[in-house]
């Protein structure tokens, strides 16, 4: 598995499954130039190495700074407060935006302007991006189309189940819903798919 910091990565699966452990403890110690977009403001333990910004205002002043790690709480929890952050990410270059709970701000008819950018032509700005849902139903296509590497946890609806079946091939998709908390099926843009074991520290 070879994840380069402007790759876009679709991480799936119901709650308690695993995607914050893996998110925490392997994918964002990847990364230097890193924003952790919050909306829960349930990831502050990620404050021990980052700075904490609450508007996009506030965001590109710290950016300004020199500051590359970046906890994200929005004090607007607007779609409107999410594209700003993506305008200025995208327009930055070289970051990686974590986007917690990606349902939230899309839907399967709709994705914000500069989302869309980040997915379809943030690669040629350095600019990489992990989206984070627990239901691949409601989110736009646009965050499966264009993304390169894929980490699919448990899934307990069918909706959600066929919203990835495009992933992963038929023989796996029955597995879904019932893998075991911590594993998950890793894809990438080449169709070979891998089951992983639990990760943890």
């Amino acid at each position: 598995m070879h994840i380069k910091s402007n790759s876009r990565i679709f991480i799936a699966g119901k709650t308690g499954s695993g995607k914050t452990t893996l998110v925490k403890r392997v994918l964002y110690p990847m990364y230097t130039r890193r924003v952790f977009w919050d909306i829960k403001c349930e990831n502050s333990d990620l404050l021990v190495n980052s700075s904490l910004c609450r508007s996009p205002a506030e965001l590109a002043s710290t950016i300004k700074k020199g500051k590359t790690s970046i906890l994200y709480q929005p004090a607007d929890i607007s779609p409107e407060d999410f594209n700003r952050v993506c305008e200025i990410l995208f327009n930055t270059g070289n970051f990686a935006l974590f986007v917690d709970e990606a349902a939230t701000v899309t839907e399967p008819n709709w994705i914000e302007p500069w989302h869309n950018q980040i997915m379809i032509r943030g690669r040629s700005r350095g600019v990489g991006i992990v989206n984070v849902t627990q239901r691949p139903r409601a989110c736009h296509n646009t965050l499966i189309s264009e993304a390169e590497h894929f980490f699919i946890y448990r899934l307990q609806l069918e909706t959600d189940v066929a919203k990835i079946k495009t992933i992963l091939p038929k023989k796996y998709l029955s597995e879904i819903y019932t893998l075991p908390e911590f594993h998950c099926f890793y894809s990438d843009n080449t169709g070979i798919v891998k089951p992983l074991a639990p990760i943890r520290l």
